[in-house]
């Protein structure tokens, strides 16, 4: 059974599941870089949301011998826990003065995304695009974005440079942004990271730039300060490494002899490390403290 099968057997599924009251629809959604993911779009008549749920991880599941039936069970155990509590009013996003409160942004390859850059509005960043969205938090709905389009500029009768301006000036209160020494990211994520200090005294520090989130935190390398401060610290220039569109790699620059090998490692990590979806970029960067310019080195 395809993707495709799967999807339309969830559904029937799913409706048995929920019974009245629910509207399912079977949906292609396009996603950075262009990927496209199979979901289940579910709405009900008592609620103004319709939550996305991607069948991916649920198809991958069922190939491994779940069942149509224990898929759907979790399926809609997770789709009842997106639901915020109480009534989500959505009509603000009418309201440019509103949304403006709530805007952020984010950057994505250039390359990959040439389609989708022909409905949204978006800002060339070297290799990059500067792309914006609203963020949901502020409805109750965690990590929720809205990714801002060009229709939404004539809704608001407004043009790029404003939103932008909006943009960036919000984003660093919607999402701060921060950088931490790579031991301590690794030692949040495995919760006890173990590591021989004396395997580490001869690395040179590396740390990783984000936001509070670590969800599109690349951008966190255009907020004011961020690299500059960093740069302070260590007393010297920054090697950017693309890491994903949620994170970046920050080297010091004292004296690396070998940018080439490391070119070579961002492009065979991006190919068999990263996720299609979270693929930034095969560029290194470079950041010099003086002008507080990035450039690609």
């Amino acid at each position: 059974m395809d993707i495709k099968e799967y999807s339309a057997n969830m559904k029937k599924a799913v409706e048995s599941l929920l019974g009245e009251g629910y509207e399912i629809e079977e949906k292609v959604i396009s996603k950075n870089n262009g990927i496209e993911l199979d979901a289940l779009v579910i709405r009900s008549v008592n609620d103004n949301l319709a939550p996305t749920m991607y069948l991916n991880s649920y198809y991958a599941n069922y190939l491994d011998g779940e069942s149509i039936r224990e898929g759907a069970v979790r399926l809609v155990d997770n789709y009842r826990d997106a639901i915020p509590e109480g009534d989500t009013d959505m009509s603000f996003f009418t309201d440019y003065e509103e949304v403006k409160k709530g805007l952020s942004y984010k950057l994505i390859s250039v390359e990959r995304n040439n389609t989708l850059l022909k409905s949204i509005p978006y800002f060339p960043f070297l290799d990059l695009a500067i792309v914006f969205y609203y963020s949901l938090d502020r409805t109750g709905i965690p990590d929720g974005t809205i990714l801002i389009r060009n229709t939404h500029l004539d809704m608001w009768g407004i043009d790029k440079d404003t939103l932008k301006d909006d943009a960036m000036e919000n984003g660093p209160v919607v999402t701060p942004g921060r950088y931490r020494d790579m031991i301590s990211v690794l030692e949040s994520m495995k919760k006890g990271f173990e590591y021989d200090p004396d395997d580490l005294e001869d690395l040179p520090p590396m740390y990783v730039v984000s936001n509070a989130k670590m969800v599109n935190g690349a951008s966190a390398m255009l907020y004011p300060g961020v690299m500059k401060e960093l740069s302070c610290k260590l007393d010297c220039n920054l090697y950017i490494i693309p890491s994903s569109v949620h994170e970046l790699i920050i080297l010091p620059d004292d004296g690396l002899d070998d940018v080439a090998g490391l070119k070579n490692m961002i492009y065979s990590v991006n190919r068999t490390q990263v996720d299609p979806q979270d693929f930034l970029s095969d560029s290194l960067y470079y950041f010099d403290r003086e002008s507080e310019k990035i450039t690609i080195a």
